[in-house]
């Protein structure tokens, strides 16, 4: 049985797209692969532990450059791995840069397959920018050139940020566990829910907030459950300012069913994205039947299908944000339909199994050809 390292800046119990995806993907092919993941620790010493049959090293990292964990001594980690395990092949998934691109470079003459999951990581901030336009340029453009194979979660993807390597892509978005995220009936009333990192900006969760302002004045009882780990003294303080505080609850980091029950007892999804590629949890609202509202930004256009599967706004736009949410919430039989079509694509598009099985033909293929 081939031995696969994969190098990665999330896993589980990361509740991130990344997280969440390499650990489904993992999961699903521990019984065809011999799974070695290197990771981001959170914590501040090296960890060894099993998850799932799935052997994980946890490495941790000195200080943060704006979001981007750093630890200079990671290399020469992820070596002292290598030479232990003897993998057939390295897997690193981007863009959080650093973790992954030691993983090229340690990779010496191992074949290595890069896995992408999100566009140019711009922020429109001029410090951060100089920087990241630094890293694309160079050390980014050193991971894509050394790729064998890119793994793409999006068309959108492939076909913009990196359309130079399209000779070299394979488009695999991301899959979703049907066993786990599954339907069931709810008497709640006029209940939001987000799911997210929002210690990042790009996931718009200031915008929902505004949003709420209109909606409060419209829909009775309204509720805004507000699921993942950020800035929690930053929102909450916006929450008081703006007048909103008692119609938000902050629940924290979630996983598992305890995350799917969070869904079940919800009304409706909203992910007022400014920028996003594929985000996961589109699908997992989706599994369980819950309408959804997304920015048209990204891939995210390609899992909503406007005004059938779920509902698609402006990004940066509280109002029309504001005018879906009251407009679903007031109309039952646009929310059963949208929540109808919505699960229906999940069931015929997005499992597990067929990501799997897509995915271990690329890595086959690579083994195969060295």
């Amino acid at each position: 049985m081939n031995k696969i390292l994969v190098v990665t800046s999330y896993f589980y119990p990361d509740v991130s797209g990344v997280g969440k995806h390499m650990y489904n993907l993992c999961k699903c092919l521990v019984s065809d692969y011999h799974f070695k993941v290197v990771i981001i620790s959170s914590g501040k010493k090296y960890q060894e532990e099993e998850i799932s049959g799935i052997k994980v090293y946890r490495l941790p990292f000195w200080f943060k450059l704006s979001n981007t964990p750093i630890n200079p001594l990671w290399y020469f980690h992820i070596k002292k791995i290598i030479a232990r395990e003897k993998p057939d092949l390295i897997n690193s998934r981007a863009p959080v840069p650093f973790m992954p691109d030691l993983g090229a470079l340690a990779a010496g003459k191992i074949p290595f397959v890069l896995g992408y999951h999100f566009p140019s990581m711009i922020k429109g901030k001029i410090l951060p920018d100089i920087l990241i336009k630094i890293y694309e340029s160079l050390f980014l453009r050193f991971m894509l050139n050394k790729a064998k194979v890119i793994i793409c979660s999006s068309e959108f993807i492939g076909k913009s940020f990196l359309k130079n390597y399209s000779h070299k892509i394979v488009t695999i978005t991301q899959g979703i566990d049907t066993r786990l995220f599954i339907p069931k009936e709810t008497n709640v009333r006029n209940e939001i829910i987000f799911v997210g990192n929002f210690y990042v900006e790009y996931k718009g969760l200031f915008y929902l907030l505004q949003a709420l302002r209109f909606v409060k004045d419209h829909i009775k009882e309204i509720k805004l459950k507000i699921v993942g780990e950020g800035n929690y003294k930053y929102y909450h303080s916006l929450c008081k300012k703006i007048g909103i505080n008692r119609f938000v609850e902050f629940k924290g980091r979630l996983f598992g069913k305890n995350l799917v029950g969070e869904y079940q007892t919800s009304n409706l999804l909203v992910l007022p994205s400014i920028s996003d590629n594929f985000p996961s949890v589109c699908l997992e609202a989706m599994a369980c039947k819950i309408p959804v509202i997304g920015t048209a930004v990204g891939a995210v256009k390609d899992i909503i299908d406007d005004g059938k599967s779920g509902i698609l706004v402006p990004p940066r736009d509280e109002k029309a944000l504001a005018n879906a949410i009251i407009r679903i919430l007031r109309d039952k039989k646009l929310a059963d339909s949208l929540a109808q079509k919505g699960y229906r694509k999940i069931q015929d598009n997005f499992n597990w199994d067929d990501r799997a099985r897509m995915t271990k033909e690329v890595f086959d293929k690579v083994i195969r050809l060295q």
